[in-house]
């Protein structure tokens, strides 16, 4: 009898807590594959969905729709995009040159806005201007200045049709 009753309180003691339910996330599709801008279809984006991240560059089409070789000096544009419940939105990461001439690092902000199965909307900080220390320009009363803002129309190009990497 007691042994018995040792193995059933080891069969319980073993058994598995229940699952939490995956919580939701805003845009929960793979978002993985070349995505064009629908106002300039030259201007691509190739996303790999890592789930709570989405990362990616921004290329440029040739007229056969493959990748064109980005001009001589031209630093990569990379993007880095967070998914919670409510939004995903993030960075698009490169260069830019101080007044003084010095090279330095910039994010614009991006936030997709609606996501549908084939397409993004999405929200841009167009342009920004760094200070010598390469940090962002303040206002006159030492605030942020307001971000310079464009929307776009991203659409998902069929799996395998152009976008390339050379």
């Amino acid at each position: 009898m007691r042994a018995g009753f040792l193995a059933l309180i080891l069969f319980c003691a073993c058994k598995r807590a229940p699952e939490k339910p995956a919580e939701p996330r805003y845009c929960d599709q793979d978002l993985s594959g070349v995505w064009l801008n629908s106002s300039d279809p030259t201007f691509a984006y190739r996303l790999t969905d890592h789930g709570d991240t989405v990362r990616g560059k921004f290329f440029r089409r040739d007229a056969d729709g493959g990748e064109a070789a980005p001009p001589a000096g031209d630093d990569p544009l990379l993007i880095e995009l967070h998914r919670t419940a409510s939004a995903l939105a993030g960075t698009m990461k490169t260069m830019g040159v101080s007044p003084a001439g010095r090279r330095c690092p910039i994010e614009f902000g991006l936030q997709v806005s609606s996501c549908q199965p084939g397409a993004l909307q999405v929200v841009a900080e167009t342009s920004l201007a760094v200070r010598d220390d390469c940090s962002r320009q303040k206002a006159e009363d030492g605030g942020q200045l307001p971000p310079q803002l464009s929307e776009h129309r991203w659409e998902r190009l069929p799996s395998g049709d152009g976008g390339s990497s050379r």
